[in-house]
């Protein structure tokens, strides 16, 4: 005869979740409404987001075809002409395309949390936080990038001054 009762002489079991038997996949409610509640500010920054991009790739169209009709040639203002024009149009193209990415991860974290509301499963909480997770990693992948352009763009310049300096007779060499 087989009883319903546990063995004593198993391995101890904890119930991580908090949650009544049976009940070992639902998320708690706090854990929930504290998502909720950045949902609507999450999908804000992503529509930011995209229509950054939108107007991105429309200012770097609009540039290209100043250019392509030729006026950037008449104004040749700069000590480059007009490749500052031409810098300017793939900036603006490689900016958008940075921005679709993290555009991206935030709308489907969005969307997570929308899901983990209705059914409060901690396989939509995982999912949830994996699209939280890289949205930051590459946003930080991108501030140790930008942080090193800083530094070389830094050093280029005091090497640049140094070098004016030179020149102009203010160091002796």
């Amino acid at each position: 005869m087989e009883s319903n009762l546990p063995n004593p002489y198993s391995t101890p079991s904890a119930n991580l979740y908090g949650a009544a038997s049976g009940e070992a996949d639902a998320v708690s409610p706090g854990t929930i409404a504290q998502l909720a509640g950045t949902k609507p500010w999450v999908r804000f920054i992503s529509v930011m987001l995209w229509i950054g991009v939108g107007l991105m790739i429309l200012v770097s169209i609009g540039m290209g075809a100043v250019m392509a009709m030729g006026f950037a040639s008449q104004t040749k203002s700069g000590p480059f002409g007009g490749a500052e024009m031409i810098v300017l149009v793939v900036l603006y193209g490689i900016m958008a395309f940075l921005y679709i990415y993290p555009a991206m991860k935030l709308w489907a974290f969005a969307n997570r949390i929308g899901s983990l509301n209705s059914t409060r499963s901690v396989a939509d909480l995982d999912a949830a936080l994996t699209e939280q997770r890289r949205f930051w990693k590459f946003f930080g992948i991108m501030m140790i990038i930008v942080i090193c352009i800083y530094i070389i763009f830094i050093i280029g310049m005091i090497g640049f001054g140094a070098t004016a300096a030179m020149k102009a007779g203010a160091i002796p060499r």
